[in-house]
């Protein structure tokens, strides 16, 4: 994990302050004056030999010559005046202008019990310069500006100066060269989500987590620490046991609450998750913490992206369950930019992570089974916006969008999260788990459940970070299964349709009443017209991903191969891993903003060498 170079008390969202940045005004310098004897003459060629001419030193310094002269003899020709001015002016416009309905805001979507406003807080751009940076989408719908994609992204003069030796003539740079010497730097760096590390064989799996019970010691009589529903009540800077401070409520499900505390032993602010005090949630807890440990013990140095148990304990009858304190949720920066999608690049970066997690999940014989954009966190909430100005992509006919700017993250480094519903294979299996607009095809048709609907649910995640919007926003089963028949372009298999109908009596299974003679039986006669002009206009998978290049090309080959009814004919994890897409190398506002991020890291670093050549002021010294 790369560590960000600004701690967050330092620049807010981690721009440098308004006087670093301020708008300027870059002229070319003025000329200095040239000798009597060189004066330059209207034919360039009289000019040139005038030059070469020796000069009169004595007659130049008005009979009063220096004892010594030091005379440079340029060859070179000489370089015309820079004449263009460069006027940047730093606005500070709303983040993402999105012309969107009040539908789209308030989309149907239950929020997940294990809501990750789990998050520090969201870094407020109210004081920051807005750089005027150009999308560099290599899309036909871009906006097109010939202005620099950031002030981050120009060269600087130090970058150029730290190499350069002494006695040797300078080069000339180009803002050209910058940008290519930028561009090796960004392909130069290891990728950090390349290589699955698989755990070791045969893998560990945990025993039962003891979970101490720690005593109350600032009980009062008669205080109450409980609501009505078993939660407990959350009071800021309260104790939570002689280790723990609460900070503030990050948010509540129906398992209970998570807040922000500060850990007085490790000096840091952590996550803890307070279980109700019912009997089924605590018991539901213990499945957690068992998962949580074994992940951690296949993985110490969690090289797969998944969140790490720190701490457990039982506390006034609360199971508390102590992680990592990270960013917002993927949904909540999605939420926060207006539901813009996220850069082609950054999709690819976060595809690679959860298929990474998962099939560190699959080799640990566990299945997430709540994938979605809820129980993924951001490492970092750290973003640079930029000039968007176009249409959004969707999945739908309907309620077409457009942004003008969209916030694009520095570092799209994530961890996997919410484990409470995560299930060992060989253990028991409930009927129904995912998430609606997340729940794969053959947990609706109760054709049971294993490891290829976590990949499900990855592909629709990816569709939701390419358009912004769920792909599947529906309530309904039958609706659900018409719109999947939208999306693949293509009915559900008849070996399926055959398994589900083939049950009699007792064993007739209760998905049957969606198909009538081997078809799904999509619109009936009480379908809500509504529901049938939303279905009809879902378009087709190549239509949402436009094949236009072939990292699209490859994009949407993946997606073809999760979006497979047969959970037997999907892709597992490792395979996706191993796809073609992965290999593909696009330029967009994400790898913008990657340079961005190396350029502030490097920009850091030559701050914490400054700092740490300068000589400490002696005892009564006063620095001014």
């Amino acid at each position: 994990m790369t560590e960000y170079p600004y701690p967050p008390q330092a620049y807010a969202n981690g721009y440098p302050p308004p006087s670093r940045t301020a708008t300027t005004t870059a002229t070319a310098p003025a000329p200095y004056p040239a000798p009597p004897s060189t004066a330059a003459s209207s034919n360039g060629t009289a000019a040139k030999r005038q030059r070469n001419q020796p000069v009169d030193w004595n007659e130049y310094f008005g009979g009063k010559p220096p004892k010594e002269i030091i005379v440079i003899d340029d060859d070179d020709e000489d370089e015309a005046p820079a004449t263009n001015q460069t006027n940047q002016t730093y606005h500070n416009p709303p983040v993402a202008s999105a012309s969107t309905s009040q539908q789209h805001m308030d989309k149907r979507r239950k929020t997940t019990n294990y809501d990750a406003a789990y998050h520090h807080a969201e870094y407020s751009n109210t004081h920051t310069p807005y750089y005027d940076a150009a999308s560099t989408d290599q899309n036909p719908t871009s906006y097109k500006t010939s202005a620099a994609t950031s002030l981050a992204s120009q060269p600087s003069a130090s970058a150029y100066a730290e190499d350069a030796a002494t006695g040797q003539k300078r080069k000339r740079t180009t803002r050209q060269g910058a940008a290519d010497q930028k561009k090796r730097e960004v392909n130069a760096r290891p990728d950090p989500f390349a290589e699955y590390v698989p755990p070791p064989k045969p893998p560990l799996k945990a025993k039962d987590v003891f979970v101490p019970l720690v005593p109350d010691r600032t009980a009062k009589r008669d205080q109450k620490v409980d609501d009505d529903d078993g939660h407990y009540i959350v009071h800021d800077h309260a104790d939570l046991t002689e280790r723990y401070s609460i900070v503030k409520l990050l948010g509540q499900g129906t398992f209970g609450k998570v807040v922000q505390a500060y850990d007085r032993r490790r000096n840091a602010d952590v996550a803890i998750k307070i279980i109700r005090s019912v009997q089924k949630y605590r018991d539901a807890s213990r499945i957690e913490l068992r998962v949580l440990s074994t992940l951690a013990c296949n993985d110490k140095h969690n090289r797969n992206k998944c969140i790490h148990l720190r701490d457990t304990f039982d506390f006034r009858n609360h199971i508390c369950i102590v992680t990592d304190l990270l960013g917002q949720s993927v949904f909540d920066f999605l939420k926060s930019n207006s539901f813009v999608p996220f850069p082609s690049t950054h999709i690819q970066q976060f595809a690679r992570q959860l298929f990474t997690s998962v099939a560190f999940l699959h080799d640990l014989n566990l299945i997430h089974t709540d994938l979605k954009p809820e129980n993924i966190l951001l490492v970092q909430n750290h973003y640079q916006t930029f000039t968007y100005n176009r249409n959004i992509p969707s999945s739908s006919n309907t309620n077409p969008r457009s942004a003008k700017f969209r916030r694009v993250l520095l570092d799209p480094e994530i961890r996997l999260i919410d484990f409470g519903s995560a299930t060992f294979d060989d253990e028991y299996h409930s009927s129904v788990v995912s998430t609606r607009h997340y729940r794969a095809p053959e947990i609706i048709l109760n054709l049971g459940w294993s490891f290829p609907c976590d990949i499900w649910s990855i592909g629709c995640i990816l569709v939701e970070f390419f358009t912004g919007d769920a792909l599947f926003q529906t309530h309904d089963n039958l609706e659900h299964l018409a719109m999947m028949e939208a999306v693949c372009n293509t009915p559900i298999d008849k070996a399926l349709v055959r398994l589900v109908t083939a049950g009699r009596g007792s064993n007739k299974n209760s998905a049957a009443a969606y198909f009538r003679r081997q078809i799904l039986d999509y619109p009936q006669s009480d379908t809500p017209r509504s529901s049938r002009k939303f279905v009809k206009a879902m378009k087709p998978l190549h239509e949402i991903i436009p094949a236009h290049n072939e990292f699209n090309r490859q994009f949407l080959d993946l997606l073809k191969k999760i979006f497979v009814y047969d959970p037997k004919k999907r892709i597992t994890a490792h395979q996706a891993l191993q796809h073609e897409w992965f290999k593909e190398h696009y330029e967009d506002d994400g790898t913008e903003a990657e340079k961005i991020k190396i350029e502030r890291q490097r920009a850091a670093r030559l701050d914490a060498q400054q700092r740490s050549q300068q000589p400490e002021p002696q005892v009564g010294q006063v620095n001014r």
